[in-house]
């Protein structure tokens, strides 16, 4: 079973563990970037976990790198120098649900 819970951790402003029933792994806002353990088996629920949270508390705006495995255009970012940013008006949660 997937869980995923915030947690206090020191240089977060918000910090999430995951746990699958194998292992947790963290993630969360450091320094203004988004940020995952390397190891995490589900980064992309850990990214919208992330997003999600930076939308409910109007984060102005984020980055993050290339670490998730997953198209960042799709939830809102621009490519910017090996960085990848996007404002609270551009940051979305896809979904694949067949909508025309």
């Amino acid at each position: 079973m997937l869980s995923v819970l915030c947690r206090k951790k020191e240089g977060f402003a918000f910090y999430y563990e995951l746990s699958d029933g194998q292992g947790v792994y963290g993630g969360g806002l450091k320094d203004g970037e988004l940020v995952c353990d390397a190891a995490c088996p589900q980064k992309e629920l850990m990214l919208r976990t992330l997003v999600n949270k930076c939308r409910n508390d109007f984060v102005k705006s984020v980055a993050t790198r290339d670490i998730w495995g997953v198209d960042l255009t799709r939830f809102g970012f621009v490519g910017q120098g090996g960085l990848y940013t996007a404002g609270y008006e551009t940051m979305r949660l896809p979904h694949d649900c067949g909508e025309k």
